[in-house]
Protein backbone atom coordinates (compact mmCIF):
# COMPACT_ATOMS: atom_id res chain seq x y z
CA UNK A 1 0.00 0.00 0.00
CA UNK A 2 1.37 3.49 -0.99
CA UNK A 3 1.50 6.32 1.81
CA UNK A 4 -1.34 8.00 -0.35
CA UNK A 5 -3.60 4.69 -0.01
CA UNK A 6 -2.49 4.49 3.62
CA UNK A 7 -3.61 8.31 4.09
CA UNK A 8 -6.72 8.01 2.21
CA UNK A 9 -7.87 4.66 3.96
CA UNK A 10 -7.31 6.47 7.45
CA UNK A 11 -8.46 9.94 6.69
CA UNK A 12 -11.60 7.65 5.17
CA UNK A 13 -12.25 5.99 8.73
CA UNK A 14 -12.06 9.04 10.29
CA UNK A 15 -14.23 11.14 8.29
CA UNK A 16 -16.75 8.57 8.63
CA UNK A 17 -16.34 8.49 12.65
CA UNK A 18 -16.71 12.25 12.77
CA UNK A 19 -19.79 12.61 11.13
CA UNK A 20 -21.44 10.12 13.36
CA UNK A 21 -20.42 12.50 16.63
CA UNK A 22 -21.40 15.01 15.18
CA UNK A 23 -24.94 13.54 14.71
CA UNK A 24 -25.74 13.49 18.56
CA UNK A 25 -28.82 10.49 17.17
CA UNK A 26 -26.25 8.47 15.77
CA UNK A 27 -24.45 8.30 19.80
CA UNK A 28 -25.46 5.87 21.76
CA UNK A 29 -23.76 5.58 24.42
CA UNK A 30 -20.29 7.92 25.27
CA UNK A 31 -17.34 8.29 28.16
CA UNK A 32 -14.79 11.54 28.36
CA UNK A 33 -11.67 10.98 29.88
CA UNK A 34 -8.65 13.32 30.93
CA UNK A 35 -10.84 16.30 30.55
CA UNK A 36 -12.14 15.86 27.03
CA UNK A 37 -8.82 14.28 25.73
CA UNK A 38 -10.22 10.60 25.21
CA UNK A 39 -13.59 10.45 24.17
CA UNK A 40 -15.16 7.00 24.08
CA UNK A 41 -18.38 6.29 22.24
CA UNK A 42 -20.73 3.72 20.67
CA UNK A 43 -22.72 4.22 17.51
CA UNK A 44 -26.34 3.92 17.27
CA UNK A 45 -26.28 2.47 13.61
CA UNK A 46 -23.77 -0.20 14.10
CA UNK A 47 -25.53 -3.74 14.91
CA UNK A 48 -22.11 -4.68 17.42
CA UNK A 49 -21.88 -1.97 20.26
CA UNK A 50 -18.33 -1.54 19.35
CA UNK A 51 -16.63 1.42 21.50
CA UNK A 52 -14.98 3.67 18.98
CA UNK A 53 -12.67 7.18 20.54
CA UNK A 54 -11.88 9.88 19.45
CA UNK A 55 -8.44 11.58 20.62
CA UNK A 56 -7.51 15.38 20.47
CA UNK A 57 -3.43 15.20 21.24
CA UNK A 58 -1.44 18.84 22.26
CA UNK A 59 0.47 20.56 20.03
CA UNK A 60 -1.86 18.87 16.96
CA UNK A 61 -4.31 20.06 14.89
CA UNK A 62 -7.49 18.49 14.72
CA UNK A 63 -8.93 15.04 16.33
CA UNK A 64 -7.92 11.40 15.71
CA UNK A 65 -10.73 8.77 15.16
CA UNK A 66 -10.47 5.02 15.65
CA UNK A 67 -12.44 1.91 16.17
CA UNK A 68 -11.54 0.07 19.28
CA UNK A 69 -12.59 -2.96 18.07
CA UNK A 70 -14.28 -3.93 21.22
CA UNK A 71 -17.57 -3.90 22.94
CA UNK A 72 -15.45 -4.43 26.10
CA UNK A 73 -15.62 -0.66 27.81
CA UNK A 74 -12.27 -1.39 29.78
CA UNK A 75 -10.38 -2.50 27.05
CA UNK A 76 -11.54 0.30 24.66
CA UNK A 77 -9.95 2.65 26.98
CA UNK A 78 -6.66 0.95 27.33
CA UNK A 79 -6.55 1.24 23.71
CA UNK A 80 -7.90 4.87 23.75
CA UNK A 81 -5.16 5.68 26.12
CA UNK A 82 -2.69 4.09 24.55
CA UNK A 83 -2.80 5.64 20.92
CA UNK A 84 -3.33 9.05 23.13
CA UNK A 85 0.00 8.62 24.73
CA UNK A 86 1.56 7.37 20.87
CA UNK A 87 0.32 10.04 19.31
CA UNK A 88 1.57 12.50 22.21
CA UNK A 89 4.87 11.28 21.89
CA UNK A 90 4.71 11.93 18.25
CA UNK A 91 3.39 15.51 18.66
CA UNK A 92 6.10 16.09 20.65
CA UNK A 93 8.89 14.79 17.88
CA UNK A 94 10.10 11.57 19.82
CA UNK A 95 11.51 8.86 17.34
CA UNK A 96 9.99 5.68 17.16
CA UNK A 97 12.64 2.84 17.98
CA UNK A 98 13.95 1.03 15.35
CA UNK A 99 14.55 -2.63 14.43
CA UNK A 100 11.51 -3.56 16.28
CA UNK A 101 10.64 -7.67 15.98
CA UNK A 102 7.66 -8.97 14.89
CA UNK A 103 7.84 -11.62 17.10
CA UNK A 104 6.70 -9.16 20.13
CA UNK A 105 4.12 -7.92 17.85
CA UNK A 106 2.74 -11.58 17.58
CA UNK A 107 2.77 -12.12 20.78
CA UNK A 108 0.65 -9.17 21.51
CA UNK A 109 -1.72 -9.78 18.26
CA UNK A 110 -2.41 -13.26 19.63
CA UNK A 111 -3.12 -12.15 23.30
CA UNK A 112 -5.33 -9.89 22.04
CA UNK A 113 -7.59 -11.51 20.07
CA UNK A 114 -7.08 -15.19 22.30
CA UNK A 115 -10.26 -14.39 23.91
CA UNK A 116 -12.46 -14.11 20.77
CA UNK A 117 -11.29 -17.48 19.23
CA UNK A 118 -14.32 -18.98 19.46
CA UNK A 119 -15.57 -17.10 16.65
CA UNK A 120 -14.38 -19.05 13.37
CA UNK A 121 -13.31 -15.91 11.34
CA UNK A 122 -10.80 -15.45 14.40
CA UNK A 123 -10.00 -18.72 15.29
CA UNK A 124 -8.62 -19.01 11.82
CA UNK A 125 -6.70 -15.64 11.54
CA UNK A 126 -4.94 -16.77 15.13
CA UNK A 127 -3.89 -20.06 13.54
CA UNK A 128 -2.53 -18.63 10.29
CA UNK A 129 -0.30 -16.39 12.72
CA UNK A 130 0.97 -18.66 14.29
CA UNK A 131 2.24 -20.77 11.58
CA UNK A 132 3.95 -17.72 10.48
CA UNK A 133 5.87 -16.98 13.58
CA UNK A 134 8.47 -19.51 12.89
CA UNK A 135 9.16 -17.23 9.96
CA UNK A 136 8.22 -13.57 11.06
CA UNK A 137 9.47 -13.76 14.62
CA UNK A 138 12.66 -12.86 14.23
CA UNK A 139 12.65 -9.98 11.27
CA UNK A 140 12.15 -6.77 12.10
CA UNK A 141 9.21 -4.59 10.46
CA UNK A 142 11.62 -2.26 9.21
CA UNK A 143 12.30 -5.25 6.87
CA UNK A 144 8.80 -6.09 5.98
CA UNK A 145 8.07 -5.09 2.27
CA UNK A 146 6.71 -7.35 -0.78
CA UNK A 147 9.16 -9.65 -1.13
CA UNK A 148 9.47 -10.51 2.30
CA UNK A 149 5.41 -11.60 2.39
CA UNK A 150 6.07 -12.98 -1.33
CA UNK A 151 8.70 -15.55 0.77
CA UNK A 152 6.38 -16.00 3.41
CA UNK A 153 3.37 -17.18 0.81
CA UNK A 154 6.48 -19.68 -0.51
CA UNK A 155 7.34 -21.12 2.66
CA UNK A 156 3.01 -21.25 3.72
CA UNK A 157 2.72 -23.21 0.23
CA UNK A 158 5.51 -25.68 0.92
CA UNK A 159 4.14 -26.65 4.90
CA UNK A 160 0.67 -27.10 2.54
CA UNK A 161 -0.55 -30.50 1.95
CA UNK A 162 -0.36 -30.27 -1.61
CA UNK A 163 2.66 -28.16 -1.83
CA UNK A 164 0.87 -25.20 -2.89
CA UNK A 165 -1.85 -22.98 -2.34
CA UNK A 166 -5.15 -22.32 -4.20
CA UNK A 167 -5.47 -18.76 -5.57
CA UNK A 168 -8.88 -18.62 -3.29
CA UNK A 169 -6.20 -19.71 -0.11
CA UNK A 170 -3.73 -17.03 -1.34
CA UNK A 171 -6.68 -14.51 -0.94
CA UNK A 172 -7.78 -15.37 2.02
CA UNK A 173 -3.90 -15.39 3.49
CA UNK A 174 -3.51 -12.12 2.66
CA UNK A 175 -6.99 -11.08 4.25
CA UNK A 176 -6.02 -12.47 7.50
CA UNK A 177 -2.58 -10.88 7.17
CA UNK A 178 -3.62 -7.48 7.04
CA UNK A 179 -6.05 -8.24 9.98
CA UNK A 180 -2.69 -8.85 12.17
CA UNK A 181 -0.63 -5.90 10.00
CA UNK A 182 -3.12 -3.52 10.77
CA UNK A 183 -3.16 -4.01 13.95
CA UNK A 184 -0.04 -3.81 13.85
CA UNK A 185 -0.19 -0.32 12.41
CA UNK A 186 -2.70 1.02 15.62
CA UNK A 187 -0.76 -0.68 18.18
CA UNK A 188 2.48 1.64 16.51
CA UNK A 189 4.52 -1.41 15.35
CA UNK A 190 4.15 -0.12 11.69
CA UNK A 191 3.50 3.24 10.01
CA UNK A 192 1.44 2.01 7.04
CA UNK A 193 0.69 -1.74 5.21
CA UNK A 194 3.63 -2.85 2.92
CA UNK A 195 1.96 -3.68 -0.54
CA UNK A 196 1.12 -7.37 -1.26
CA UNK A 197 2.14 -9.42 -4.11
CA UNK A 198 0.08 -9.23 -6.93
CA UNK A 199 -2.01 -12.43 -7.85
CA UNK A 200 -1.53 -13.65 -11.58
CA UNK A 201 -4.53 -15.98 -11.05
CA UNK A 202 -7.68 -15.42 -13.41
CA UNK A 203 -10.82 -15.37 -11.69
CA UNK A 204 -11.52 -18.87 -10.39
CA UNK A 205 -15.07 -20.66 -11.45
CA UNK A 206 -16.90 -22.23 -8.72
CA UNK A 207 -17.19 -26.29 -8.63
CA UNK A 208 -20.86 -27.11 -8.88
CA UNK A 209 -22.84 -29.87 -10.06
CA UNK A 210 -24.02 -30.03 -13.21
CA UNK A 211 -27.56 -31.43 -13.77
CA UNK A 212 -26.86 -34.80 -14.63
CA UNK A 213 -24.56 -35.01 -11.55
CA UNK A 214 -27.34 -33.18 -9.45
CA UNK A 215 -29.67 -35.93 -10.63
CA UNK A 216 -27.19 -38.82 -9.03
CA UNK A 217 -26.83 -36.99 -6.14
CA UNK A 218 -30.78 -36.43 -5.52
CA UNK A 219 -31.38 -40.87 -6.70
CA UNK A 220 -28.28 -41.47 -4.07
CA UNK A 221 -30.14 -39.67 -1.17
CA UNK A 222 -33.28 -41.73 -1.23
CA UNK A 223 -30.75 -44.72 -0.88
CA UNK A 224 -28.02 -43.24 1.82
CA UNK A 225 -30.93 -42.60 4.30
CA UNK A 226 -32.03 -46.31 4.03
CA UNK A 227 -30.41 -47.37 7.38
CA UNK A 228 -31.50 -48.93 10.45
CA UNK A 229 -29.71 -47.05 13.09
CA UNK A 230 -31.83 -44.87 14.07
CA UNK A 231 -28.68 -42.10 14.97
CA UNK A 232 -27.17 -42.80 11.85
CA UNK A 233 -30.69 -42.44 10.37
CA UNK A 234 -31.06 -38.82 11.85
CA UNK A 235 -27.74 -37.87 10.79
CA UNK A 236 -28.01 -38.85 7.23
CA UNK A 237 -32.18 -37.61 6.98
CA UNK A 238 -31.34 -34.34 8.19
CA UNK A 239 -27.97 -33.90 6.01
CA UNK A 240 -30.58 -35.00 3.11
CA UNK A 241 -32.96 -31.87 3.40
CA UNK A 242 -30.17 -29.54 4.18
CA UNK A 243 -28.51 -30.67 1.03
CA UNK A 244 -31.71 -30.34 -0.84
CA UNK A 245 -32.53 -27.18 0.92
CA UNK A 246 -29.36 -25.44 0.30
CA UNK A 247 -29.09 -26.20 -3.86
CA UNK A 248 -32.59 -24.62 -3.91
CA UNK A 249 -31.78 -21.45 -2.49
CA UNK A 250 -28.55 -20.89 -2.69
CA UNK A 251 -28.25 -19.52 1.35
CA UNK A 252 -24.56 -20.32 2.59
CA UNK A 253 -23.58 -22.40 4.94
CA UNK A 254 -23.26 -19.88 7.94
CA UNK A 255 -27.03 -18.65 7.15
CA UNK A 256 -27.85 -22.22 7.22
CA UNK A 257 -26.53 -22.79 10.58
CA UNK A 258 -28.90 -19.56 12.00
CA UNK A 259 -31.76 -20.45 10.33
CA UNK A 260 -34.43 -21.13 13.06
CA UNK A 261 -38.54 -21.67 12.65
CA UNK A 262 -39.59 -18.31 12.53
CA UNK A 263 -37.65 -17.50 9.77
CA UNK A 264 -39.44 -19.11 7.42
CA UNK A 265 -43.26 -18.83 5.57
CA UNK A 266 -45.38 -19.59 2.69
CA UNK A 267 -46.82 -17.27 0.69
CA UNK A 268 -48.49 -17.20 -2.49
CA UNK A 269 -48.67 -15.98 -5.89
CA UNK A 270 -52.00 -14.00 -6.54
CA UNK A 271 -52.24 -15.07 -10.49
CA UNK A 272 -51.72 -18.55 -10.18
CA UNK A 273 -51.41 -19.50 -6.56
CA UNK A 274 -47.77 -20.58 -6.68
CA UNK A 275 -46.64 -21.71 -3.80
CA UNK A 276 -43.39 -19.73 -2.92
CA UNK A 277 -41.00 -20.46 0.04
CA UNK A 278 -39.18 -17.56 1.91
CA UNK A 279 -36.02 -17.76 4.07
CA UNK A 280 -35.21 -14.55 6.60
CA UNK A 281 -31.39 -15.30 6.77
CA UNK A 282 -28.03 -12.98 8.47
CA UNK A 283 -25.12 -13.37 6.78
CA UNK A 284 -21.87 -11.60 5.94
CA UNK A 285 -24.07 -8.78 3.72
CA UNK A 286 -26.79 -8.28 6.57
CA UNK A 287 -30.28 -9.42 6.74
CA UNK A 288 -32.19 -10.15 3.68
CA UNK A 289 -35.07 -12.42 2.15
CA UNK A 290 -34.42 -15.14 0.21
CA UNK A 291 -37.25 -17.07 -2.48
CA UNK A 292 -36.57 -20.40 -2.82
CA UNK A 293 -36.44 -22.25 -6.34
CA UNK A 294 -39.19 -24.36 -6.21
CA UNK A 295 -41.75 -25.16 -3.50
CA UNK A 296 -40.00 -28.56 -2.98
CA UNK A 297 -38.40 -26.86 -0.22
CA UNK A 298 -41.50 -27.14 1.51
CA UNK A 299 -41.08 -30.90 1.72
CA UNK A 300 -38.21 -30.85 2.49
CA UNK A 301 -38.71 -28.19 5.54
CA UNK A 302 -41.86 -30.51 6.43
CA UNK A 303 -39.70 -33.30 7.09
CA UNK A 304 -37.48 -31.71 9.15
CA UNK A 305 -40.79 -30.23 11.13
CA UNK A 306 -41.91 -34.04 11.52
CA UNK A 307 -38.72 -35.32 13.03
CA UNK A 308 -38.22 -32.22 15.65
CA UNK A 309 -42.03 -32.93 16.63
CA UNK A 310 -41.40 -36.79 16.90
CA UNK A 311 -38.76 -35.98 19.21
CA UNK A 312 -40.19 -32.91 21.22
CA UNK A 313 -43.09 -35.39 21.75
CA UNK A 314 -41.05 -38.45 23.05
CA UNK A 315 -38.95 -36.04 25.36
CA UNK A 316 -42.38 -34.27 26.72
CA UNK A 317 -45.17 -37.05 26.34
CA UNK A 318 -47.79 -34.95 24.79
CA UNK A 319 -47.70 -33.79 20.87
CA UNK A 320 -44.98 -30.63 21.16
CA UNK A 321 -44.07 -28.36 18.31
CA UNK A 322 -40.51 -26.62 17.74
CA UNK A 323 -40.62 -23.22 19.43
CA UNK A 324 -40.53 -21.21 16.79
CA UNK A 325 -37.00 -19.39 18.18
CA UNK A 326 -35.45 -22.37 17.92
CA UNK A 327 -33.04 -23.67 15.27
CA UNK A 328 -33.92 -25.98 11.99
CA UNK A 329 -30.45 -27.67 11.40
CA UNK A 330 -30.23 -28.71 15.35
CA UNK A 331 -29.64 -31.62 17.33
CA UNK A 332 -32.13 -33.89 19.16
CA UNK A 333 -31.60 -31.81 22.09
CA UNK A 334 -31.88 -28.43 19.83
CA UNK A 335 -28.40 -27.15 19.95
CA UNK A 336 -27.73 -26.20 16.44
CA UNK A 337 -25.39 -28.47 14.15
CA UNK A 338 -22.17 -26.68 13.67
CA UNK A 339 -21.07 -28.15 10.35
CA UNK A 340 -22.20 -31.29 7.64
CA UNK A 341 -18.52 -30.92 6.22
CA UNK A 342 -17.71 -34.16 7.13
CA UNK A 343 -20.83 -35.66 6.57
CA UNK A 344 -21.09 -34.13 2.85
CA UNK A 345 -17.63 -35.23 2.31
CA UNK A 346 -19.13 -39.13 3.04
CA UNK A 347 -21.79 -38.50 1.00
CA UNK A 348 -20.02 -37.22 -2.19
CA UNK A 349 -17.60 -40.08 -1.78
CA UNK A 350 -20.46 -42.92 -1.91
CA UNK A 351 -21.81 -41.33 -4.59
CA UNK A 352 -18.92 -41.04 -6.49
CA UNK A 353 -19.24 -37.01 -6.78
CA UNK A 354 -16.44 -35.98 -5.47
CA UNK A 355 -14.91 -33.72 -8.11
CA UNK A 356 -16.93 -31.78 -11.03
CA UNK A 357 -16.26 -32.49 -14.70
CA UNK A 358 -13.45 -30.09 -14.23
CA UNK A 359 -11.66 -32.01 -11.73
CA UNK A 360 -11.99 -29.22 -8.48
CA UNK A 361 -13.16 -31.01 -5.52
CA UNK A 362 -16.61 -30.40 -4.66
CA UNK A 363 -17.39 -28.77 -1.01
CA UNK A 364 -20.40 -28.27 0.97
CA UNK A 365 -20.26 -24.66 -0.87
CA UNK A 366 -20.44 -26.33 -4.13
CA UNK A 367 -24.73 -26.50 -3.36
CA UNK A 368 -24.64 -22.57 -3.57
CA UNK A 369 -22.49 -22.78 -6.57
CA UNK A 370 -25.00 -25.09 -7.94
CA UNK A 371 -27.80 -23.04 -7.18
CA UNK A 372 -26.64 -19.84 -9.15
CA UNK A 373 -25.39 -21.84 -11.77
CA UNK A 374 -28.73 -23.53 -12.05
CA UNK A 375 -30.85 -20.41 -11.61
CA UNK A 376 -28.43 -18.35 -14.42
CA UNK A 377 -29.10 -21.20 -17.08
CA UNK A 378 -32.59 -20.92 -16.47
CA UNK A 379 -32.62 -17.48 -17.42
CA UNK A 380 -32.97 -15.28 -14.34
CA UNK A 381 -32.25 -11.96 -14.73
CA UNK A 382 -28.47 -11.43 -13.14
CA UNK A 383 -29.60 -7.73 -10.83
CA UNK A 384 -32.65 -10.17 -9.02
CA UNK A 385 -30.44 -13.02 -8.69
CA UNK A 386 -27.36 -11.07 -7.00
CA UNK A 387 -30.47 -9.67 -4.34
CA UNK A 388 -31.61 -12.95 -3.48
CA UNK A 389 -28.37 -14.63 -2.96
CA UNK A 390 -26.73 -11.57 -0.98
CA UNK A 391 -23.60 -11.30 -3.66
CA UNK A 392 -22.98 -8.53 -6.56
CA UNK A 393 -23.83 -8.94 -10.24
CA UNK A 394 -20.05 -8.40 -10.47
CA UNK A 395 -19.06 -11.80 -8.75
CA UNK A 396 -21.85 -13.60 -10.19
CA UNK A 397 -19.69 -12.68 -13.92
CA UNK A 398 -16.40 -13.35 -12.29
CA UNK A 399 -17.18 -16.66 -10.92
CA UNK A 400 -20.33 -17.48 -13.04
CA UNK A 401 -18.93 -16.73 -16.34
CA UNK A 402 -19.44 -20.00 -18.07
CA UNK A 403 -23.30 -20.07 -17.58
CA UNK A 404 -25.59 -18.50 -20.52
CA UNK A 405 -28.71 -16.39 -20.08
CA UNK A 406 -30.72 -18.56 -21.75
CA UNK A 407 -34.46 -17.13 -21.51
CA UNK A 408 -33.90 -13.71 -21.24
CA UNK A 409 -37.19 -12.80 -22.99
CA UNK A 410 -39.01 -14.70 -20.98
CA UNK A 411 -37.13 -12.91 -17.86
CA UNK A 412 -37.79 -9.23 -19.76
CA UNK A 413 -41.59 -10.18 -19.89
CA UNK A 414 -42.19 -11.80 -16.65
CA UNK A 415 -44.22 -10.86 -14.09
CA UNK A 416 -45.48 -12.06 -10.07
CA UNK A 417 -46.92 -10.69 -7.10
CA UNK A 418 -47.38 -12.13 -3.99
CA UNK A 419 -49.63 -11.62 -1.06
CA UNK A 420 -49.43 -13.89 2.18
CA UNK A 421 -51.20 -17.41 2.29
CA UNK A 422 -53.29 -16.26 5.04
CA UNK A 423 -55.34 -14.22 2.99
CA UNK A 424 -56.99 -16.93 1.06
CA UNK A 425 -57.61 -18.99 4.36
CA UNK A 426 -61.27 -18.76 5.67
CA UNK A 427 -61.13 -15.98 8.53
CA UNK A 428 -61.45 -16.54 12.10
CA UNK A 429 -59.83 -19.94 11.68
CA UNK A 430 -57.26 -20.43 15.06
CA UNK A 431 -54.05 -21.79 13.10
CA UNK A 432 -50.58 -22.47 14.47
CA UNK A 433 -47.13 -20.82 13.70
CA UNK A 434 -46.34 -24.10 11.72
CA UNK A 435 -49.65 -24.85 10.01
CA UNK A 436 -48.52 -23.91 6.16
CA UNK A 437 -46.03 -26.95 6.69
CA UNK A 438 -48.60 -29.30 8.01
CA UNK A 439 -51.88 -28.52 5.79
Amino acid sequence: MTNEASLRRTNDEESILEGSVNSEKNVLESRTFKDGAIYLFVRADYKKPTWMCRIKVPNRLGYIYRSTRTTNEHEAYTYAENLYYRELALAYGVPKPSGRKIGKAIDGYLERFDRQRSQLSIHYKLLLIERCRLFLEKKTFDSLDTQTLSELLGELSKGSTKGSLSDNSIKRIQSDLKHFLNWCVDEGYLDQLPRFPRSKSQPSRRPHFNSRDWRRLVRHLREFVKVNNRTTLRHRSMLRDYVLILGNTGIRVGEARGLKWRDVREEFGERDGQTIIILTVRGKTGTREVVARNSDVKTYLRRIYGLRVEELTNLNGEPTEPDPDSYIFSHSDGTPIGSFKKSFNSLIQSADLERDSFGDKRTVYSLRHTYATFRLHEGVNHYMLAQNMGTSVAMLEKHYGHTTNVSAADELTKSRSRSHGSNRRKAGAKRSEFSWLTD
